[in-house]
């Protein structure tokens, strides 16, 4: 009885024994993709999640995230000192114009901008704003080329029609606006709830409505995970996990309400009890559907009819339109 006994706990130690050895190298076995994104805003957030929830792991490889401000992201895969982060359709189209092969792998979200304006204005419509100064942020950014695209659709030149004020992001917009050295800026969520919460505020218009409206479509990702052509070439097996963990991401972010309050105040400066339930009531309907899966051959068409039209329209160079169709990952 006393051999069995001993048989049985030797037989346990050296499986527990065995696990402690295996454990720690299978997990320095994942590879590891250095990420960047920013420390702000939606895709932040979706990228705190993946760590968090360790998606990552779960899906074979480690993230080891660069963080850092949006723009700065897109500048360090523009001079390729990344290989992996976030970018914009556009500011990737431009990137390959000038010789910088950037490869569109998954979208993760829709347009998340507004034009504001005070409550007590007396501003209905967009075209009441001509001739107006107009805070926004410059040529570089998704929301200056959704903002002119959309306006180009109407036959209005923006920088002719407007007294465009242009700025380094949020905080200085929303600083002339409350001044009143602007009788409107254009913003991105979450800084809108905040706004909207002062009841100083009113939405004139929503620029995801008026792009799908222009384009008839209900879907028109603008925030992008991206990769430079040779990593994403050289690793096709490390591209479909970062697919499945960003997927995960933007479909367990819009369902934990838990993990929006808890980074609230680190990537959308919401703190008060009302900017947090407005916030994640308007923040969350800005991913990507549930049930949406990528690739989509539906909302390709659509980028790239986005894309194509700009080139028409003469937002992009008449040779972006030979960058179009290689531009996304298969």
């Amino acid at each position: 009885m006393k051999r069995q006994l001993w048989i049985v706990v030797s037989m346990f130690v050296v499986f527990v024994a065995a696990y402690l050895v295996t454990v720690p190298v299978r997990a320095a076995d994942l590879s590891s993709i250095e990420v960047g994104v920013p420390q702000d805003g939606l895709f932040g957030l979706g990228g705190q999640y993946i760590i968090d929830k360790g998606l990552d792991r779960k899906n074979g490889f480690v993230m080891k995230p660069r963080w850092a401000g949006m723009p700065e992201v897109q500048r360090l895969l523009g001079i390729q000192a990344i290989s992996v982060g976030l970018m914009t359709p556009e500011a990737g189209l431009r990137a390959n114009v000038n010789g910088i092969p950037i490869r569109l792998i998954q979208p993760y979200q829709t347009s998340h901008m507004f034009v504001l304006v005070r409550k007590d204005s007396p501003y209905q419509s967009i075209d009441e704003l001509k001739g107006k100064p107009i805070a926004l942020t410059p040529e570089v950014t998704t929301l200056y080329n959704l903002f002119d695209f959309i306006m180009r659709k109407r036959g209005v030149n923006i920088e002719k029609e407007f007294q465009l004020k242009k700025m380094g992001g949020p905080p200085p917009i929303i600083a002339v606006l409350e001044k009143g050295d602007v009788e409107a800026g254009i913003i991105w969520e979450a800084h809108v709830s905040r706004l909207l919460t002062t009841g100083k505020y009113r939405v004139l218009m929503s620029l995801r409505d008026e792009m799908a409206k222009v384009l008839n479509a209900k879907i028109l990702p603008v925030i992008w995970l991206a990769g430079l052509d040779p990593w994403v070439k050289a690793n096709a097996d490390g591209v479909g996990k970062l697919r499945a963990a960003w997927t995960e991401a933007y479909i367990g972010v819009q369902r934990d309400e838990g993990h929006f309050r808890k980074y609230a105040k680190r990537f959308f400066g919401l703190e008060k009890p009302e900017e947090l339930s407005t916030g994640w009531q308007r923040t969350k309907v800005f991913l990507l559907p549930a049930d949406f899966k990528w690739p989509d051959a539906a909302t390709l068409k659509v980028v790239k009819t986005w894309l194509n039209e700009g080139v028409d329209s003469g937002m992009f160079t008449k040779e972006s339109a030979g960058y179009i169709d290689d531009m996304f990952t298969p």
